[in-house]
């Protein structure tokens, strides 16, 4: 239950959460440029389900964490602790923008890899995010916590 309004000290996985779908949504748009013009067999390979499904399910993925995202800020802008929505805001915006600049690369194929593609920094960087203001072993930690507590709020 919400009933201390207070200042939130969990704050930066807020920034860790909208960095993270940031990145993701900027490796999605890389992806969706490449397939359309990258042929395989004499076609594009956007016209490949086992290339454009994945990178949908991502796309679906990033979507879902941007609007945990702005309901976890929506908490805190009212003052209210907000903390198992903070946590599964940040662990799932990480990991899954992580899985979706994996699939980036992987529909990239070995140009993903270079430097100038910037995509092996963007998988790094999410990395270390994903492990920054608490492990995702840790955000299940405090959600399971905060349920067993009485924050039941889905």
């Amino acid at each position: 239950m919400r009933t201390e309004p207070g200042r939130n000290r969990n704050v930066p996985k807020l920034f860790n959460s909208a960095r993270a779908v940031g990145m993701g949504r900027w490796a999605l748009e890389q992806a969706f440029e490449y397939v359309k013009v990258r042929e395989a067999f004499g076609n594009p390979i956007a016209e490949y389900q086992g290339v454009m499904f994945p990178l949908a399910e991502s796309a679906m993925h990033i979507h879902a964490a941007h609007l945990m995202s702005l309901n976890a800020a929506q908490l805190v802008d009212k003052g209210l602790p907000a903390r198992k929505e903070m946590s599964m805001t940040k662990g799932f915006s990480t990991q899954m923008a992580l899985q979706a600049v994996d699939r980036v690369l992987q529909a990239h194929g070995a140009i993903g890899f270079t430097n100038e593609l910037a995509l092996t920094e963007a998988y790094k960087t999410l990395r270390k995010v994903n492990v920054a203001d608490g492990t995702n072993e840790i955000l299940r930690r405090t959600i399971a916590k905060e349920m067993l507590d009485g924050d039941m709020d889905l």
